[in-house]
């Protein structure tokens, strides 16, 4: 039997229904879970008790030879300076790269204080300390341009004014007079010079009665700490 279907009822969306079951299903795609990745555990380190020993000596004195250079011990007194701690340290670890860089700040810290002797016209202490920084190290860049400003400083004339520390903790009028004295000085031959002072505070006040009694003229000075106070005027080449 033939079976005729009647186009008259049939609604549209059976022809949505149709396709809608006959639409193929979409892939599943299935991801994996990323598997964890396992490092495998390095083997532990076994250090020996004589190495463990030797690892603190050499820590210890590292640490002696660092306070001996930051109270400026650096080759006295004998047996207890930096330089001897850094030394003993290389004869126990020839290879040890901080005893190096310690010495050689060492050498450098030499030419510093070379450099600060020459400013005070104490010249045989300025190469006396050149001469230790040479021992150390005789191809240190700093040594050729510290010694070239020694040399300048020998050919110039050093005058040495010393001032009363009584005078100086009484602000006397002795003292004001030998202030203005020396500045005047200093004015007229258009020296330098280098105050010598017990503290800051005390420097400043030599440098402003100094300038004060030559009408506030540009006097060219600097100020340095030191035990004993004094002037250092240094004159002109002519």
């Amino acid at each position: 039997m033939q079976h005729v279907i009647n186009t008259r009822w049939f609604y549209p969306g059976f022809f949505l229904l149709l396709t809608a079951c006959t639409t193929p299903e979409e892939p599943v795609v299935y991801i994996p879970e990323p598997v964890p990745v396992i490092e495998p555990v390095p083997e532990p380190i076994i250090v020996s008790d004589q190495e463990l020993r030797r690892a603190r000596l050499l820590a210890d004195i590292l640490y002696s030879a660092k306070q001996a250079f930051a109270d400026n011990r650096l080759q006295l007194p004998a047996n207890n300076n930096a330089y001897d701690r850094y030394q003993e340290v290389l004869q126990l670890d020839p290879g040890n790269t901080v005893a190096f860089a310690g010495i050689q700040e060492i050498a450098v810290r030499y030419v510093g204080l070379a450099d600060a002797a020459t400013a005070v016209g104490q010249y045989d202490n300025a190469e006396a300390l050149l001469i230790r920084a040479m021992r150390i190290n005789s191809a240190l860049p700093e040594l050729a341009a510290a010694r070239e400003r020694l040399e300048v400083a020998r050919q110039n004339k050093i005058e040495v004014f010393t001032l009363d520390p009584a005078g100086l903790n009484s602000q006397s009028v002795e003292m004001l007079s030998t202030l203005a004295e020396v500045a005047q000085h200093i004015q007229e031959i258009e020296a330098t010079f280098l105050i010598n002072a017990r503290n800051d505070e005390e420097g400043r006040w030599i440098y402003k009665v100094m300038r004060e009694a030559v009408g506030g003229y540009r006097l060219r000075g600097n100020i340095g700490i030191s035990g004993t106070a004094s002037i250092l005027v240094t004159v002109p080449q002519e």
